[in-house]
């Protein structure tokens, strides 16, 4: 193994403890706890319930568990810790992380962690995707292109299965064996910008960066730290592998604008809607060229089932990592072709009274809700609102004057969202505060003409009423259908 990669060395000997026990957090404990000296794993998490596969390996393993808030000191629990590894879900700002720094013990996130185990060959074979908007849906569209190749390949990361849970784990007691199986699996890591906090060796082979817009800046504390944060994706890259960068996308090119780019090694390869002479991958007419080494072509995307601008740059970004992987162009057409647009992103759930509903329940910041009213006429009716996480709504009000007829606001912010909506209100026919979902519903129906469109598409998180995104987005599609079925009903009663 590299130098750098020596922090994992003599693991059975080392005192680790995992912090945060989430999905990523459990797999990690699941892999090591046979492995070494002494494990403690903590989630300090007030509401934190156990899970079965906790249950199980506290029964099973000579584990230390602290759960809930601390009753004793930072500094008593790090003692004679070697390694911290984190969840994504913990902030940089967390006190045993702080006390850690502190203390020089080193913090590694999951991604970072299973990175150090994974062979060179297997490092060489992963693409890493990340982004404020997108993200899924190219890390599943790439597996699919993948895997219709004839190239076994598995998605991976923020996508729901940890990157440590890709691999079988193979750990050998000298430093002259490898940690892990070889294999030739193309892994596809979509990856937060959560989980590019706490790096200090993850280099994929092809990194890609579709966008920077602003999103967690109650984390991350200012844009420029969230650029940055997400650029650690190519911090430790080699001459080797590949960076696709959008240059269509504003705070992407005030990075590369940015002295710190320079030190950059990987090759650059840069996409754009538009033909210029920097973008190696550009559209034009439903045709994706791509146009840089020694590839050369295009790839018609007209049967594509995927709407809207955001997505053909998706795609060109997808294509430079297909090239580079030298798949050919006819399973890349194909799979435009069989690609389904992914649940709560500009879904199209049905129609209700007339009013075609669209369900965009992922548009979690306001350049997604941007990118999705691009798709609409004039005259829709908007949910918009949530999780407050600090960021500036502003750059909605050209689109909502132009677009939205009624706008209905729920959540955290939506006193805020009024604030800033009342500067502008002879533009709209109504905005209404809601105090519940299900009003908010059934109010935007109401106020709805028929032929219109009502959509979703709240520009805000959604843990402030619930569980996650895709909980509010079939929250939407429930209270839908309970209005088609309560109108179908009373006309049969007439």
């Amino acid at each position: 193994m590299k130098k750098k990669d020596k922090l994992i060395d003599g693991i059975e000997k080392k005192n680790i403890l995992v912090l945060g026990l989430g999905k990523s957090g459990l797999s990690v404990l699941e892999k090591i706890s046979p492995l070494c000296k002494k494990i403690k794993a903590v989630d300090t998490n007030p509401d934190y319930v156990k899970s079965e596969s906790l249950n199980r390996l506290e029964k099973q393993t000579d584990i230390e568990l602290y759960l809930g808030r601390l009753d004793f000191s930072p500094e008593d629990l790090l003692k004679n810790t070697d390694i911290i590894i984190v969840s994504p879900g913990v902030p940089s700002g967390h006190e045993l992380v702080k006390s850690a720094e502190k203390r020089k013990i080193p913090v590694i996130s999951e991604i970072e962690f299973a990175w150090q185990l994974m062979s060179e060959n297997q490092k060489r074979n992963t693409v890493a995707v990340t982004g404020t908007n997108g993200k899924t849906t190219l890390t599943s569209f790439l597996g699919l292109v993948f895997n219709n190749a004839g190239r076994k390949a598995v998605t991976c990361g923020n996508i729901g299965n940890p990157l440590i849970d890709t691999f079988n784990f193979k750990y050998r007691y000298h430093e002259t064996d490898t940690y892990v199986e070889e294999d030739e699996i193309i892994r596809i890591i979509e990856i937060s910008s959560f989980q590019l906090e706490n790096i200090i060796s993850f280099s994929p082979f092809c990194s890609i960066i579709l966008n920077i817009t602003e999103d967690h800046i109650d984390r991350h504390r200012s844009m420029i730290n969230y650029a940055e944060t997400k650029f650690n994706i190519s911090r430790f890259q080699s001459e080797k592998d590949y960076l696709i960068l959008n240059i269509d996308d504003g705070y992407t090119v005030k990075m590369i604008e940015s002295s710190n780019f320079r030190s950059i090694k990987s090759k650059k390869i840069y996409f754009s809607l538009e033909r210029n002479k920097n973008s190696d991958l550009f559209s034009k007419d439903e045709i994706l060229f791509y146009d840089f080494g020694r590839k050369k072509g295009s790839i018609n995307i007209s049967e594509r089932k995927l709407i809207g601008s955001h997505n053909i740059s998706n795609l060109l970004a997808g294509l430079g990592a297909l090239k580079i992987f030298e798949i050919e162009d006819r399973y890349i057409e194909e799979s435009v072709k069989d690609f389904n647009p992914l649940p709560h992103r500009l879904e199209f759930v049905g129609e209700v009274n007339g009013i075609k509903c669209f369900n965009d329940s992922k548009a979690t910041n306001p350049d997604a809700t941007l990118k999705a009213l691009e798709n609409f006429p004039e005259g829709i009716t908007l949910i918009l609102g949530g999780l407050d996480k600090g960021m500036d709504f502003s750059s909605l009000m050209p689109v909502l004057r132009k677009k939205a007829r009624n706008i209905i606001l729920i959540g955290a912010c939506r006193f805020r969202l009024s604030e800033m909506l009342d500067s502008d209100k002879d533009s709209f026919n109504s905005v209404i505060i809601s105090n519940s979902f299900e009003e908010a519903v059934r109010k935007g129906i109401e106020v709805s003409e028929k032929g219109s469109y009502f959509i979703l598409s709240p520009s805000c998180a959604s843990m402030d009423m619930f569980r996650d995104y895709k909980d509010r987005g079939e929250k939407f599609r429930g209270i839908l259908k309970e209005i088609k079925n309560q109108t179908q009903s009373g006309r049969k009663n007439v």
